[in-house]
């Protein structure tokens, strides 16, 4: 068994509390900058993980969006095309159409000339014949 050591107090002074106080202060300190070394390096990498995820799903959003606006872009231009082709038809049209209607009316002029002069030839007729 172990003698007990005579010149050890057997009560805690105010120097001795002081200096275990201070001791395990020292010692939480290190702890806690080793700790806080730690959490910045996994922040850090934590950052740059988060950044490149980031980064990875912005570009991918990019990429479709730009694709299907590539799409529209070509619909567009299809329907754009279509709906010229459909006005040079409907222009082709209305032309003859116009052009149909003036002859028509330029015989219905000539018929209402041929109408006056019989109406005019007949009441002449009428007025020898009187």
């Amino acid at each position: 068994m172990r003698k007990k050591n005579t010149t050890e107090p057997q009560y805690v002074t105010k120097e001795i509390l002081k200096k275990e106080l201070s001791k395990w202060e020292r010692r939480l300190t290190g702890k806690i900058e080793s700790l806080d070394t730690k959490i910045d390096g996994v922040e850090q990498r934590l950052d740059t993980k988060i950044d490149a995820k980031v980064d990875s799903a912005v570009q991918s959003m990019k990429d479709y969006t730009d694709s299907r606006f590539t799409q529209l872009d070509t619909r567009i231009d299809g329907l754009e095309q279509t709906i010229y082709g459909f006005g040079r038809k409907l222009d082709t049209a209305v032309n003859g159409i116009v052009q149909m209607l003036e002859r028509s009316f330029g015989t219905q002029v000539k018929v209402n000339e041929r109408m006056e002069d019989h109406e005019q030839r007949i009441t002449k007729l009428e007025e020898q014949s009187i």
